[in-house]
């Protein structure tokens, strides 16, 4: 079932609604909706994290630039400067699987004092109003809100890794029994003498890189069957969030609800004390984006990357350790 994307669709409305204002007798008011839309499309990026969404941020963040820059008679700078900007806001998520959420940890800085010089490069030397110093330098400093966010995220999750997680390669995963997105329980040693589960715990609903690590496991999900494997997501959310979360991403699979993070403890892959304005609140704090291969055996046969959180991403770094089992 496809659902409506309502804030990306919005954004996408005020884009072009602010085309049509922004070269008539009122662009202050489409300056106002290019605004309005870019912060809708950001505000659903870490609800479905999609192409939509995505560029529909593209979309708005660019149309102040060029209506800053028209005609286009001297260097873009403006223009490049929300181009960088959105890229900086968006470039780790949408190429997730190359950065991961650990590594690259130069990219944020470099795009937000680029996008920055070439703010100020097109404001000082160039002849703009104050428009092009004051909705520009919403976005960037909005670009700088997220890149400290990111950077405090990398960190906690930076010295948590250094100690691995608790659960280890050819060892024995701990059983446990947790209530799926239809609070049916389901124990993990059911499956033993009969399929392979591979375990994913997310953070949470909130978290975009989840949304896209459950996705793309889900576009990979024939094959899992095809090797007799069984997907099932854990995360902290109650059975009704994770219930709504398999509507909106179109998962076939389970998702589990380790409300006090119990399991995630269990696992190693919990962060007991976490600070990020950016995300859900949880009492007991937070999991780490992780997953854990088991065997019908109930030996653990791949563990992801502590120091690259989130480089599973790539379901074809599993691939191969099934030919084996």
């Amino acid at each position: 079932m496809r659902i409506l994307h309502v804030y990306t669709l919005l954004g996408v409305v005020c884009g072009l609604t602010a085309l049509a204002l922004l070269w008539s007798v009122l662009p202050w008011l489409g300056f106002i909706y290019a605004m309005a839309g870019y912060f809708m499309a950001m505000k659903e990026v870490s609800t479905y994290t999609s192409r939509y969404q995505f560029l529909a941020a593209f979309f708005t963040a660019l149309t102040i630039g060029f209506s800053i820059d028209y005609p286009f008679q001297h260097f873009p700078f403006i223009t490049l400067a929300l181009l960088v900007s959105v890229s900086g806001a968006l470039l780790r998520i949408i190429f997730l699987g190359t950065f991961t959420l650990t590594g690259g940890k130069w990219l944020e800085p470099v795009l937000l004092f680029t996008a920055l010089g070439l703010y100020l490069s097109g404001n000082l030397f160039q002849d703009h109003d104050f428009k092009a110093w004051l909705f520009p330098g919403i976005l960037i400093a909005f670009q700088g809100i997220l890149a400290w966010g990111i950077y405090k995220d990398q960190k906690q999750l930076g010295a948590h890794v250094q100690s691995g997680y608790k659960v280890q390669l050819n060892t024995e995963a701990p059983d446990f029994t947790l209530p799926d997105q239809n609070g049916l329980p389901v124990t993990l040693s059911d499956f033993r003498g009969q399929r392979h589960t591979l375990l994913i715990f997310v953070r949470g609903d909130w978290c975009p890189a989840c949304h896209m690590m459950l996705r793309t496991y889900m576009k990979n999900n024939h094959r899992f069957l095809e090797k007799n494997i069984f997907c099932m997501a854990i995360g902290p959310d109650p059975v009704g969030v994770n219930r709504d979360m398999v509507m909106k991403l179109g998962l076939e699979f389970k998702v589990l609800a380790d409300e006090r993070q119990r399991i995630a403890m269990e696992y190693g892959v919990q962060l007991n004390e976490y600070d990020n304005d950016f995300a859900d609140k949880y009492e007991e704090g937070i999991p780490l984006p992780a997953s854990f291969l088991v065997d019908k055996n109930g030996i653990v046969r791949y563990v992801s990357r502590p120091d690259k959180v989130g480089e599973f991403l790539n379901p074809e770094k599993i691939f191969p350790i099934l030919e084996h089992l």
